[in-house]
């Protein structure tokens, strides 16, 4: 079985859903798609096509254009089966929403925006489920003020992007129902 891949390897799966690509094309697409969210470095592009190679989500074949020798990647089944595994599950935290969560919809709106409302709610319920895990933790010995500081900090970012989320379920919903 292939290794699970990380999040940049996925904004990789994803853009090689849209058709195949070389390592060159791959880059100009992250810049051109992605640039608000996701930075990914050359060498980390390339690291991640080696990566993807190696467990078999991908496909890569030796390729001569405009006398130019390419390796153009092709999505395999598995990697195709593996996006959407990625697309369909909540990010694993908080922090993640920025980055990870935004690439998805970025996916989800071109492979299958019908999804997206779908991602949300399961969002939503990861984001909830969180919260009451703070709510129910006992506060470490000691300076309970500045933990009380704390928890109450990452409640309210929670519930700060719970507000984005319902606000984005409705935008999304809208928009699949038209």
């Amino acid at each position: 079985m292939a290794e699970a891949p990380f999040p940049v390897e996925y904004a990789v799966l994803g853009l090689l859903a849209q058709g195949p690509k070389h390592g060159y094309e791959l880059k100009r697409e992250i810049e051109r798609e992605l640039r608000p969210i996701w930075r990914i470095a050359t060498s980390r592009l390339y690291l991640a096509l080696s990566r993807l190679e190696h467990s078999g989500l991908i496909r890569g074949k030796p390729q001569t254009a405009s006398g130019r020798a390419r390796r153009v990647y092709h999505l395999t089944p598995e990697g195709e089966a593996r996006l959407r595994e990625w697309l369909r599950r909540p990010v694993p935290s908080l922090r993640d929403l920025r980055v990870e969560f935004l690439a998805k919809i970025h996916f989800l709106l071109k492979l299958d925006p019908r999804e997206i409302t779908s991602l949300i709610e399961l969002e939503i319920q990861a984001l909830r489920e969180l919260a009451q895990k703070i709510r129910d933790e006992e506060l470490p010995q000691g300076d309970h003020a500045m933990w009380e500081c704390v928890r109450d900090f990452r409640l309210g970012q929670i519930e700060a992007a719970l507000g984005w989320l319902d606000r984005m379920r409705r935008k999304f919903s809208e928009e699949v129902e038209k």
